[in-house]
């Protein structure tokens, strides 16, 4: 069950939770009965975590998860439970959440955007800017969206476009290389 808010109605959740066979359910607008615990869950993370990254780098966020869940499930008080850990509850269960399982996960966090056929040159035109894909000139390439961010695929060679979103949502005034010594490619790297 999710929240309202644009983040959790994105395709690329869709696409995770499609993949993995989990029914995506979102509550009801104007009903906070339905996700009070979520909402205070998610209030508490965002004043202990989210907000002390200056971006919300997916590589930052990886790097310092695992001990702010440490600190959330393990030192951490909660009313619900007399103020002890939550700990004290997960304990109950036997099904962790191994990095080889979440690895796992993350993996059906993707969808197919589309294909196109890279000119000889290996440049492509991408966000009003020029995107080189040298090595996969020629050919036709599938793009998908993922956690690490636009994926180009062809033939088991992968090319990722890290910070394709920031790319996606600024506006772009282009600029020709022959005219203009400022501008730049498109930095993907191969992955």
């Amino acid at each position: 069950m999710f929240d309202n808010g644009s983040p959790f109605k994105g395709r690329l959740l869709s696409a995770f939770c499609e993949q993995v066979g989990v029914r995506l359910i979102h509550t009801a607008v104007n009903h906070p009965q339905t996700n009070g615990k979520l909402e205070r869950a998610f209030r508490d993370d965002m004043r202990d975590f989210y907000k002390r990254h200056d971006t919300w780098l997916l590589d930052g966020l990886r790097r310092d998860l695992p001990d702010y869940v440490y600190y959330r499930n393990h030192i951490r008080g909660h009313h619900a439970l007399g103020g002890e850990p939550a700990i004290t509850r997960l304990n109950e269960y036997t099904h962790l959440a191994l990095p080889a399982v979440l690895e796992r996960l993350e993996s059906y966090a993707c969808y197919e955007i589309g294909r196109k056929t890279i000119p000889a040159t290996g440049s492509i035109r991408l966000f009003g800017r020029d995107a080189y894909l040298g090595t996969m000139a020629g050919r036709e390439v599938t793009f998908f969206e993922s956690l690490e961010g636009l994926e180009a695929r062809f033939n088991g060679e992968c090319a990722v476009l890290q910070d394709y979103r920031t790319f996606k949502q600024m506006v772009m005034h282009y600029r020709h290389p022959d005219t203009d010594p400022t501008h730049k490619m498109i930095p993907f790297v191969d992955s």
